[in-house]
């Protein structure tokens, strides 16, 4: 199975219709809006992101980087980054929380989404009220 099967037979179950498309898929789940990466090269590399939490401005950045730094010290496999991205209709930077894992050796991968889903929200939860804490 790849890790795109895995998180199609979660949100199944969890009566979640992911979309899919270019990247991958994307889905809401508990009011979140999660983007799961598919590489087609790397099947078995499990990469799923809570897209654009926060946005990051010049009066923020530093706020937004330690806060950043306090959710990456204090949670397991979740990571918290500022992203810069720039397209066609827009340009910026925002936070994005972001779990991966090589499902190739995780013994028991049907946990593997229900975990990583909790831990991102409590990670984002974190992010935001440290966040919140520094700006007052």
């Amino acid at each position: 199975m790849t890790a795109k099967d895995i998180v199609l037979d979660f949100l199944k179950n969890a009566g979640v219709a992911p979309v899919e498309n270019e990247i991958g898929l994307t889905f809401s789940y508990e009011g979140w809006n999660f983007l799961l990466w598919h590489d087609e090269d790397d099947p078995l590399f499990y990469r799923l992101t809570l897209p654009g939490i926060f946005d990051v401005t010049d009066e923020n950045f530093a706020e937004s980087i330690m806060a950043a730094n306090t959710v990456n010290w204090t949670f397991k496999v979740v990571k918290a980054i500022v992203y810069e991205y720039e397209d066609e209709k827009d340009s910026g930077a925002s936070v994005w929380i972001c779990f991966e894992q090589l499902l190739d050796t995780t013994p028991d991968v049907s946990e593997i989404v229900p975990r990583s889903i909790n831990m991102m929200i409590q990670a984002s939860d974190a992010f935001l009220k440290k966040v919140s804490q520094d700006e007052e």
